[in-house]
C-alpha cells in the first residue's frame, strides 16, 4: 500500500504546475521618458513603425514601470488595446504563428511562417507596403532569421528551415536590416541584401548579446534605421523587435527580463523623439505573446524595486497589450484578435 501511495504521489507531482522562486530586482539604471506629441488633426499616415516586444506581456511592462521609477515611454502612449494571441492549432501560440498573425493578418499553426495552415503564402505588411513604393526595414536583437522577423518576409512550413529563410530575406528587398544571424548567410547573399544601397549589418553569428552585455546597440540601430529611411519619398515601414525579452523570460531571469524591457522602452523613446518631428507617422507597440507567466508580488516605484515570480518556462495564453501613437493611432482600441492589427494598420495607412 505504501508503494502505491508513493507512486501516486510521484504521479501527481510530475504533472503539477511548477512555480518559480520569488525574485527581487532593484537599482537598475533608469531613463527619462519622452513626452508623446499630440497627433495633428487629419494627418495622413506616411510612415509606419511597428515595435514588437517578443514575449512582453502586460506584467512585464508594469514590472519595468516599477523599476524605472513609475514611468515608461510605453505607458505614455495615448491609445491602448489588447490582442488575443491564440494560434490556429493551439491556445498557446509560438513566435512563428504569433509573428505571422501580426505580419500577415492570418492565423497559422505553431511553427509555420508567412502562410496559412494549408500552406498558402500570405503577404506581410512589409511586402504590401513595398508594393506601394515604400521603403522597408528590420531592426532586431536576435538573429534576423528568427521566427518573428522571418514572418515579415518568409513563407515556410517550419521556422527551423533557416537556410530557406535566409534566402527569402536575401531576395526580399529590404532597405535596412540590422540585427544578428550572420552565420546563416553566404557572402553572395549579403552582397545581394546590400544591393541598391541597402543598409545591412549583422552584429553576431547568432543572436545579439543580452541587454546586460550589448550596451546601447538597439537604440543606436533604431537611430541608424530612422536616419536611413526618413528621406524616402514614399515613406517607409519599419519593424523593430525587442527580441530577447522572450529569451530572458524563458530563462525565468527577472533581472535580465527587466533589462530587456527597459532597453526596448529606451528604443521607443528614440522613436517618439523622431515622431515629434515627423507627425505623419503611426507608431504601434505590441507583443506576439506573453512568456514566463510573470506575476508581480510587490514593488516600490520610488526605490525602483519589483518582486515577482515566473509561473512557467514557456509561453502563456493571456492577451497582450497594444499601444499606439501618432497619425491614425485612434484606430487602435478595444480587444482585437492578433490578426486584426495588421488590417487596421493597412486601413489607416492607405486612407486617402
Amino acid at each position: 500500500m505504501r508503494a502505491i501511495f508513493c507512486a501516486l504521489l510521484l504521479s501527481v507531482l510530475s504533472v503539477a504546475p511548477v512555480v518559480g522562486k520569488t525574485q527581487t530586482v532593484e537599482g537598475l539604471p533608469q531613463h527619462e521618458v519622452v513626452p508623446v506629441p499630440d497627433p495633428e488633426p487629419g494627418a495622413r499616415v506616411r510612415n509606419v513603425i511597428l515595435m514588437i516586444g517578443d514575449g512582453m506581456g502586460q506584467e512585464h511592462v508594469w514590472a519595468a514601470w516599477l523599476c524605472n521609477g513609475g514611468k515608461l515611454n510605453i505607458t505614455g502612449m495615448p491609445y491602448t488595446a489588447f490582442s488575443c494571441t491564440v494560434a490556429a492549432n493551439r491556445t498557446i501560440t509560438d513566435s512563428a504563428a504569433g509573428g505571422t498573425a501580426l505580419a500577415c493578418g492570418c492565423k497559422t499553426n505553431n511553427g509555420m511562417l508567412g502562410q496559412t495552415p494549408n500552406g498558402r503564402p500570405a503577404e506581410s505588411l512589409a511586402a504590401l507596403f513595398r508594393k506601394r513604393g515604400m521603403a522597408t526595414g528590420l531592426v532586431v536583437t536576435k538573429a534576423v532569421t528568427d521566427a518573428t522577423p522571418a514572418a515579415f518576409y518568409a513563407h515556410t512550413r517550419s521556422r527551423k528551415n533557416t537556410a530557406e529563410i535566409a534566402e527569402a530575406l536575401a531576395s526580399a528587398g529590404f532597405d535596412v536590416v540590422l540585427g544578428g544571424g550572420a552565420a546563416a548567410f553566404s557572402a553572395q547573399q549579403m552582397e545581394r541584401m546590400r544591393a541598391k544601397g541597402a543598409d545591412v549589418e549583422l552584429f553576431a553569428p547568432g543572436d545579439c548579446a543580452p541587454a546586460s552585455q550589448r550596451g546601447d546597440l538597439l537604440v543606436r540601430n533604431v537611430k541608424r534605421a530612422l536616419s536611413r529611411l526618413e528621406s524616402e519619398k514614399n515613406g517607409f515601414f519599419l519593424m523593430i523587435e525587442g527580441s530577447r525579452i522572450d529569451l530572458a523570460a524563458h530563462d525565468n531571469d527577472l533581472t535580465e527580463t527587466m533589462r530587456e524591457v527597459l532597453d526596448f522602452d529606451r528604443a521607443l523613446g528614440e522613436v517618439l523623439r523622431w515622431l515629434k518631428v515627423h507627425p505623419d507617422t503611426l507608431v504601434v507597440v505590441v507583443a506576439d505573446h506573453q512568456t514566463g507567466g510573470l506575476a508581480i508580488l510587490d514593488g516600490d516605484r520610488k526605490r525602483g524595486r519589483v518582486t515577482a515570480l515566473f509561473t512557467t518556462g514557456g509561453h502563456s495564453g493571456v492577451s497582450v497589450p497594444v499601444y499606439a501613437a501618432g497619425a491614425g493611432a485612434s484606430a487602435i482600441h478595444g480587444v482585437l484578435d492578433n490578426t486584426q492589427l495588421q488590417h487596421e494598420i493597412l486601413r489607416v495607412a492607405t486612407q486617402k
